[in-house]
């Protein structure tokens, strides 16, 4: 294989001293092509680094072969991997599929259960809700099942549910949905009977 040099200002050129200086190399493969080293051959990545520096591979597009302190792991559009200091890479769990209520719902209740499918590895999970779209102050529930039940104000609220391996490790967040609790009794129109 003959190795390709990067352009100066190319755009992955951007990744290549953060991944480097965290000790993680990644390998791009598209069909049978591979590549050492962040050439552009059609992959496309997301790389999110924490305060503590675990580090977080996201492939949006293509595979990846991802090495850190001496691990390696292929990594397929959609999946994730985490690094960590001294640990072996792990692979993030997915964001679960959420099932009810559905987007845009409004109930009459304010007892509202929630339920979402299950994901592989998951040992529990995390339903957050929120009055936030952002979820800058959210309400949170940790559940062993695919089902939840919370006691809510009458609000247009937001939720979402995050699974956690048997480490506690969690994983991607589910797509929010918005939910509307209208407790409001519905009217009764009353008026003169028309008799016929």
């Amino acid at each position: 294989m003959r190795e390709r040099r990067q352009k100066k200002g190319h755009p992955l050129s951007a990744i290549r001293s953060p991944l480097s200086a965290l000790g993680l190399a990644v390998v791009a493969m598209v069909g049978s092509a591979r590549a050492e080293g962040p050439v552009d051959m059609g992959a496309s990545v997301s790389v999110t680094v924490e305060a503590n520096g675990d580090t977080t591979v996201e492939v949006k597009r293509g595979d990846l072969k991802v090495k850190s302190g001496g691990h390696e792991a292929w990594v397929g559009a959609g999946d994730s991997i985490r690094a960590s200091k001294g640990k072996p890479l792990k692979k993030v769990l997915v964001g679960p599929v959420l099932v009810a209520p559905a987007d845009q719902a409004t109930v009459g209740t304010l007892d509202v259960g929630f339920t979402w499918q299950k994901v592989p590895g998951a040992s529990r999970y995390l339903l957050e809700l929120s009055t936030a779209p952002e979820f800058s102050s959210a309400r949170s529930q940790t559940v062993d099942s695919t089902r939840g039940s919370l006691h809510l104000d009458p609000a247009t609220w937001y939720w979402r549910v995050v699974a956690i391996d048997a480490d506690g490790a969690p994983g991607k967040r589910s797509m929010p949905r918005r939910l509307t609790i209208d407790t409001t009794p519905p009217k009764l129109k009353t008026g003169k009977p028309e008799w016929r």
